[in-house]
């Protein structure tokens, strides 16, 4: 079940020239679905945003439906799965009228230690957090 979202109305700049988002856009989606996620969770430094400790490792996208500009979507977010240093978040985008269907996907943050440039363990304090939010919200 998914217990955060975010909206985001299509803008011109998000279209192709047949008159659809351009698929490389649902990335940019996804992605601002997790910052608002992870700001809910842990307040981002944006003069130090080496603070975060997440690179992506990979993306993946599903297309079920166009959007078209001026549409109103929901992008639904939620961490299913952790690994030892990594962990899943699924996203789920629907027109917030229509509730259609028009993406799904999901990507898999590892967290990164950027001084060191090594790949890190998920910190507990940081999986105990999301595990709340999941459960809280």
């Amino acid at each position: 079940m998914f217990h955060f979202s975010i909206t985001i109305t299509v803008r011109f700049a998000d279209m192709d020239a047949l008159g659809h988002v351009n698929n490389a856009k649902y990335l940019t989606y996804f992605e601002e679905a997790r910052l608002a996620y992870w700001m809910s969770l842990f307040p981002l430094d944006y003069n130090n945003i080496r603070s975060v400790g997440l690179i992506v490792a990979n993306a993946h996208v599903d297309f079920r439906a166009p959007a078209k500009l001026g549409d109103v979507l929901t992008v639904h977010i939620r961490v299913p799965e952790f690994g030892t240093k990594s962990f899943r978040m699924e996203y789920r985008i629907e027109n917030a009228k229509t509730r259609q269907l028009v993406a799904e996907g999901s990507t898999v943050q590892v967290m990164y230690d950027y001084d060191r440039r090594v790949t890190i363990l998920v910190r507990e304090d940081v999986k105990k957090r999301i595990l709340q939010f999941e459960t809280t919200l």
